[in-house]
């Protein structure tokens, strides 16, 4: 069993507790352990506040989640201007040096997703740019989303 959710959201700031309340919502009634869902949905506040913050307004960008075999993959994706590219970029490659100093104002939320999530990566292309990650998940005991995940099809 695979249980996917595409959210298009707009580049504003009220969208980012949105995608965080729908997912939480949707993890909590398969079963996921309130630890578990907390660390996405810190992962997740920071991808989007990232495209918030770098992106111009007016643009949607989308949030893409998949849950199967016990691990939620979930791409945001900004479908807009090149700046989020170049922000993430420069804070990618600071933050994967360790450079990023404690009270830097940018830098620091990739290193926050990379300390709770698992499989953090960047990709873009100019146009756009995707922030992937995964995160195993913990069931809390007789969990709906355990006992489908053990069924694939």
């Amino acid at each position: 069993m695979q249980i996917k959710m595409v959210l298009y959201l707009p580049r504003d700031a009220e969208s980012v507790p949105v995608s965080r309340q729908v997912l939480d919502g949707c993890l909590e009634t398969l079963g996921v352990t309130a630890d578990t869902r907390a660390d996405i949905a810190l992962a997740l506040s920071e991808a989007c506040a990232n495209v918030v913050l770098h992106a111009g307004p007016g643009d949607e960008y989308e949030v893409m989640v998949s849950a199967r075999d016990g691990r939620c993959v979930i791409e945001v994706v900004n479908t807009g201007h090149g700046a989020l590219a170049a922000a993430s970029a420069r804070d990618t490659a600071a933050s994967a040096a360790g450079r990023v100093p404690g009270m830097a104002e940018h830098g620091r939320g990739l290193k926050i997703m990379d300390a709770v999530v698992d499989n953090l990566r960047l990709s873009g292309d100019g146009r756009e740019t995707t922030v992937h990650f995964e995160k195993d998940l913990d069931w809390v005991p007789g969990a709906a989303g355990e006992h489908l995940s053990g069924h694939d099809g």
